[in-house]
């Protein structure tokens, strides 16, 4: 994984997501914050899924290269 642009000082990313969870949640049930939960983990994973090689084919085009 890549590092942080913050120069790999992760602690203010994680202030930021904990601070955006709070404001986001204000005023909603608890099935409206699981609901949403699950939709920004299924983002996550989706997120992560295009930027693996063996999704991208970035290993075939470089496997590709290598012989030429």
């Amino acid at each position: 994984m890549k590092s942080c642009p913050t120069g790999g000082n992760n602690q203010g990313l994680l202030l930021l997501a904990a601070l955006a969870a709070i404001r986001i949640a204000q005023g909603l049930d608890p099935d409206q914050i699981e609901l949403l939960s699950a939709f920004f983990e299924v983002l996550g994973d989706d997120l992560a899924l295009l930027i693996a090689p063996s999704w991208n084919g970035s290993c075939s085009h470089q496997a590709e290269d290598a012989v030429e």
